[in-house]
């Protein structure tokens, strides 16, 4: 029979209580169960008990053998208990005398500690090597101070193609067009005077012209060997025919309702082709402008796609037919002047 028990002690007293001295402990294991690497286990002894037949004289309990047996097994169990109790192997702590520690530590220190835009200025000298003294001197010395009624500078700007007429204010310098290979340019303006823009500049560059948001069927049949341009898919796939041919896609608005008190259809119409033009994310975005044109009819389509898209700049037509081509720098835009215009 098995009988289990803290500790062997407690189950040979049993034995004896319960089954006599003839009764005879014939093995014992010690049990441990649950905890940590040793920590916080629970244990117990399991014992088995070999009684003797009814009538039979057995082996006296205590006799020297088992005396021994239990003595190794008692030994056995103080041995494994000595064990639990030892110690663990120290564990390396971190010490924050090592290089790589301080450098860790700066690194969090940049992470968590917000930039002081008053020491954004502050020149940093070089972490390795030197530099040459006139180039340090350079580098280092401190700035002249600034003298009353001194005037700063005026910035370098590279020449464009930017006309002033005689008495206006000089238009601010236009951006480049853009012409690498998968950049999306659009081009808005009344009636066919974007198309006509659009299609020099292919000449030029090797663009891909393509129409974006038709006002009508008309307008749509008119320009039937064009690729159309009316959602982000079609401008995706347009930027990829660009990469593969290396160069850009022009998409052209011919903007419906581009003159003052247009009517509520025409203005309707307008605002799809806008937001259509506005859903393909171009890159650049010109507004193409007749200047023989009246001011009022201009300067309302002009305002009306300022609400909807971000536009660039002004590529400025017809100069040749008007008088007053300045007029163009009242809109408040970038002035590039169409070389054709």
């Amino acid at each position: 029979m098995q009988l289990d028990g803290p500790s062997l002690q407690g189950l040979h007293e049993r034995v004896l209580a319960e089954h006599g001295r003839h009764a005879r402990i014939v093995a014992a294991e010690r049990v441990v169960s649950g905890g940590i690497r040793g920590f916080f286990a629970k244990q117990h002894f399991e014992v088995t008990v070999e009684l003797p037949e009814t009538g039979t004289p057995g082996v006296h309990s205590l006799d020297l053998p088992t005396r021994v047996g239990l003595a190794a097994l008692l030994e056995d169990a103080d041995t494994a208990e000595s064990a639990l109790a030892a110690p663990l192997a120290p564990v390396e702590q971190p010490t924050t005398a090592t290089p790589d520690f301080a450098a860790l530590l700066r690194q969090m220190t940049r992470d968590i500690v917000p930039p002081n835009p008053q020491l954004a200025d502050v020149p940093q000298l070089p972490t390795a090597g030197l530099l040459p003294i006139a180039a340090a001197a350079a580098a280092y010395a401190p700035a002249p101070p600034a003298q009353l009624g001194a005037v700063a500078p005026a910035p370098i700007v590279a020449p464009v193609r930017s006309v002033a007429t005689a008495g206006s204010a000089a238009p601010t310098a236009p951006p480049e067009l853009l012409a690498s290979p998968g950049d999306l340019v659009l081009c808005i303006g009344a009636r066919s005077d974007a198309a006509r823009v659009a299609a020099d500049w292919a000449a030029e560059n090797g663009a891909e012209v393509a129409l974006c948001a038709p006002a009508t069927a008309d307008d749509a049949a008119g320009h039937g060997e064009l690729r159309r341009v009316t959602d982000r898919r079609d401008a995706a796939a347009a930027r990829a025919r660009g990469v593969q041919r290396a160069a850009a896609c022009i998409a052209v608005v011919e903007l419906d309702g581009a003159r003052a008190g247009a009517d509520v259809a025409a203005s309707s119409r307008r605002e799809r082709q806008l937001g259509t033009a506005a859903a393909l994310l171009a890159d650049q975005l010109w507004l193409v402008v007749d200047v023989s044109r009246k001011d009022e009819d201009t300067a309302a389509w002009v305002a009306a796609c300022r609400e909807v898209v971000e536009v660039h700049g002004i590529v400025a037509v017809g100069g040749a037919e008007t008088a007053t081509p300045g007029s163009v720098s009242a809109l408040g835009l970038p002035v590039l002047w169409h070389s054709k215009g």
